[in-house]
């Protein structure tokens, strides 16, 4: 079976994302037919349907964390997918803090139209049909609970690295030997007072986890102007390790 990523955005940072200087809809993964949402962010909704796709293919919804860029469009798109809650969808993953106490971005009524949520944290292990869904670790990020994540297949893997400081633990966290490692990258040059991850980042995370393909996304102001593909084809050099940068509506089949 052919499984495939649609970058519907690829914005990253207040002000790339606020400007819309680049979309901010998240990914489409899909994976032995299975259709996931990852991390949603602002106008989300219209990427999708500008995309040629459907939200009611949907099978789950994956939030990383909390933060707006990653958040906004979860209740659209889940209202869109679950028309009006009437068709309830299997599953939606999201740290607690995304979706329960005094501040959740998962609007309450939405509840119903999903038949389970799941809290992430980094025991989590859950199989779904046939692929496993996995968290490795949490992030250093502030004012939000984020977690990295894999999704399984009995011959696929793909693993997600959303925003965070990098700090040493995340090189033994993830798995090895990917099939795709998807980093939010959102510095060239790391920024110590900043919880994000930079090219310098991830380029010793790929010297220790060594990908078939890494692919970098969310972009800063910073980033868009030092030309993310330039980025790239650097990280790629130092690394060995095959490495692109996404682009808005970029599709890639593995």
């Amino acid at each position: 079976m052919l499984n495939w990523i649609k970058f519907l955005g690829t914005a990253g940072g207040r002000v790339v994302v606020f400007r819309q200087l680049r979309h901010s809809g998240g990914i489409w993964l899909n994976l032995e037919g299975i259709n996931i949402m990852i991390d949603p962010g602002p106008g989300s909704l219209v990427r999708i349907f500008e995309n040629n796709l459907d939200p009611q293919d949907i099978d789950i919804f994956v939030l990383s964390h909390r933060h707006l860029d990653h958040s906004a469009d979860i209740n659209s798109v889940v209202e869109s997918s679950t028309q009006s809650t009437k068709v309830k969808k299997d599953l939606l993953i999201a740290p607690k803090d995304a979706v329960e106490g005094d501040d959740p971005v998962f609007l309450k009524y939405l509840r119903k139209g999903i038949k389970k949520i799941v809290h992430t944290d980094e025991n989590l292990h859950l199989e779904y049909k046939n692929i496993q869904i996995k968290a490795h670790i949490k992030h250093k990020h502030r004012g939000a609970d984020t977690y990295g994540l894999s999704f399984e297949s009995e011959n696929k893997k793909v693993v997600y690295v959303p925003c965070g400081r990098f700090f040493e633990d995340m090189l033994y966290a993830y798995p090895k030997e990917a099939d795709i490692m998807i980093f939010n990258t959102t510095f060239v040059k790391p920024k110590p007072a900043i919880d994000h991850l930079s090219a310098e980042d991830v380029k010793k995370m790929l010297k220790h986890l060594k990908p078939k393909l890494a692919v970098l996304t969310h972009f800063s102001v910073h980033m868009l102007k030092e030309n993310p593909e330039k980025v790239a084809k650097e990280v790629e050099k130092e690394t060995g390790v095959k490495t692109i940068s996404a682009k808005d509506g970029m599709k890639l089949s593995f």
